[in-house]
């Protein structure tokens, strides 16, 4: 496939730097750098608001973007020509009438501008290559026990190399994103991670990853990165809202003002710290087990008996993570929590409705409130989505904003 791929853009121009055409090496800690051609054309604000609008709505038509921004046609057209010119985008008449000037659209070059994502997690770590539009040059991933740092740098060097050699002819980089299960011990630098906190404190994970590609490189929580791509794909994103990401871990992301909320070191939203552990433990994959299956595919064979039981666990799961949920309601007051986690629609319904967002507390407070007056968030599930598709939206955000 990556041949095939890579044929489809031929002569692509470039703007990188010469450093950027360097082979991959060998570091002497064992691992391999994979320096990425960078793209190195100084973008301004108005460019790189015109290249994430159509890298997250696609097509647009110049007098489109003349409306939507209250900027003149002339400035307009002075932020479109260094971009044209670089063969970053292209511009096309479109007859749309019989009268006047042809309409011009503007379009992203396939596979000119590409984004690298990597997801670094306890159990596995995985490698994304994927042009501004979408189109997707690489992916790999690889599941192990990764409590040791050098063994998940060894394995992404390997894929990194790939990834490198996947690159179509004339593409550069903006940028890398790394999306990492973890406590933020340095805000965008160090995680402690599961299964070997000491080492993993010790790791410069952004810097080493930005020494492997020659990128510029930006570190995030995987929770909180997965709440960035659910803000992409939502159609409306209400202006106060909480992730509740559940996977091996539980983790989660607050939005404020429309905008994702880091705190001091990074760590806001951790809700999992609220959770006691213990069997009970509503993690994604505890719930499988529940019921009894690998995989959600194997959940309508599975016996009434074992549905039951995993009905049941549901309710302890939900007496769990009721509290938490209660602490996020009280003080952050989002009008929406998603519950981001790949559950089967009658298992996300089944423990939305068991999960209580009214506290014993402020119950007593507010029993004589009408009910229509009590303002309590609305939960809603979210299909989950892979953490290194995360990490290729922060490398982007971080190279064009948000």
């Amino acid at each position: 496939m990556l041949p095939a791929a890579a044929a489809m853009f031929p002569q692509l121009r470039s703007c990188r730097s010469d450093a950027s055409e360097s082979l991959p090496l060998r570091h002497p800690r064992g691992y391999q750098i994979s320096m990425f051609p960078r793209f190195s054309l100084p973008l301004s604000g108005i460019q790189k608001d015109i290249l994430r609008r159509l890298a997250l709505e696609g097509p647009l038509k110049r007098a489109g973007l003349i409306a939507d921004t209250g900027l003149s046609a002339q400035t307009i057209m002075r932020a479109i020509a260094p971009l044209r010119d670089a063969d970053v985008v292209s511009e096309t008449p479109i007859r749309i009438g019989e009268r006047g000037q042809p309409a011009r659209e503007l379009r992203l070059r396939p596979g000119r501008l590409c984004l690298l994502g990597v997801s670094v997690s306890e159990f596995e770590v995985s490698v994304k290559l994927r042009d501004l539009a979408g189109a997707i040059f690489y992916r790999e991933r690889e599941r192990g026990a990764y409590g040791d740092p050098e063994l998940a740098m060894q394995t992404l060097g390997l894929m990194l190399a790939q990834a490198r050699a996947a690159l179509p002819p004339g593409s550069d980089c903006i940028g890398t994103g790394i999306a990492a299960q973890g406590y933020m011990v340095e805000a965008g630098r160090r995680v402690a991670a599961r299964g070997g906190i000491t080492d993993w404190i010790a790791l410069d994970l952004m810097g080493r990853i930005e020494e492997m590609t020659g990128l510029p490189t930006t570190l995030e929580n995987d929770s909180r990165a997965l709440a960035l791509w659910v803000q992409d794909n939502l159609p409306e994103l209400p202006q106060e809202a909480f992730f509740l990401h559940l996977s091996s871990g539980i983790g989660g992301g607050q939005v404020s003002g429309g905008r994702l909320v880091r705190g001091a070191w990074g760590n806001a939203g951790s809700v999992g710290g609220l959770i006691p552990r213990g069997p009970d433990r509503p993690s994604e994959t505890r719930i499988r087990a529940a019921f009894g299956v690998e995989t959600w595919d194997e959940l309508p064979g599975i016996p009434p008996r074992k549905r039951q039981e995993g009905m049941e666990w549901l309710t302890r799961a939900a007496a769990q993570l009721s509290p938490a949920l209660q602490a996020v309601a009280s003080l952050i007051d989002p009008e929406v929590i998603y519950i981001v986690c790949p559950l089967p629609d009658e298992i996300a319904e089944a423990l939305i409705a068991r999960v209580s967002l009214l506290s014993e507390a402020r119950r007593s407070t507010l029993k004589d409130l009408p009910p229509d007056k009590l303002r309590l968030p609305r939960l809603a599930h979210w299909p989950s989505v892979e953490p290194d598709i995360a990490a290729c939206a922060i490398a982007r955000d971080a190279a064009l904003g948000r």
